[in-house]
């Protein structure tokens, strides 16, 4: 199965940051989503963790996990610029002062539920930049949210290619 023409990364710049302002709301929001359980630094360490397992036996597909790993850096480098500009430390915790821990990283070894958690993870990661939409009130941060949801709606469409295509391989 072919998968090189897949891109991980919509084709559009992300909006940079204006008129930030110190907001402890803002901050918190930010730290949910770049250090929580559920979040931009789980993503990443759980598709790089994927992309190892997967290259013993499908290298295109490990390929790909990675590459999206690295989509999820870039998003959670501009979350941690935010936390900054609107005046917090980006610290590896969440809003409750939680400190991350790798026991958020999914570290299944069958490829098919692996993409189906990363399918779960996709959608929950969707909900939580849409509700941050809601509570935020710096239109530059929404907009950023709103191009990030972009990227992740495409994880979403690649990861059940991926599945369809291991599923018709009967990995």
């Amino acid at each position: 199965m072919d998968f090189n023409d897949i891109k991980v990364r919509i084709d559009k710049p992300y909006p940079e940051i204006t008129c930030a302002s110190d907001s402890p709301m803002t901050v918190g929001i930010l730290k949910n989503l770049a250090f929580s359980r559920a979040s931009e630094l789980s993503a990443i360490l759980q598709y790089i963790y994927q992309s190892v397992i997967a290259d013993k036996s499908m290298s295109e597909v490990a390929d790909i996990l990675e590459e999206i790993g690295i989509v999820e850096m870039t998003h959670m480098d501009m979350l941690m610029h935010a936390i900054v500009d609107f005046g917090g430390l980006p610290k590896y915790e969440d809003a409750q002062g939680y400190t991350f821990n790798a026991n958020c990283v999914y570290t299944g070894t069958k490829l098919k539920d692996m993409l189906d958690q990363n399918i779960n993870g996709e959608k929950h990661a969707i909900e939580q930049y849409r509700e941050a939409m809601k509570r935020v009130k710096n239109e530059s941060l929404i907009a950023l949210f709103a191009r990030i949801i972009e990227d992740e709606e495409r994880h979403i469409e690649i990861f059940k290619k991926l599945r369809d295509g291991i599923h018709f391989l009967s990995i």
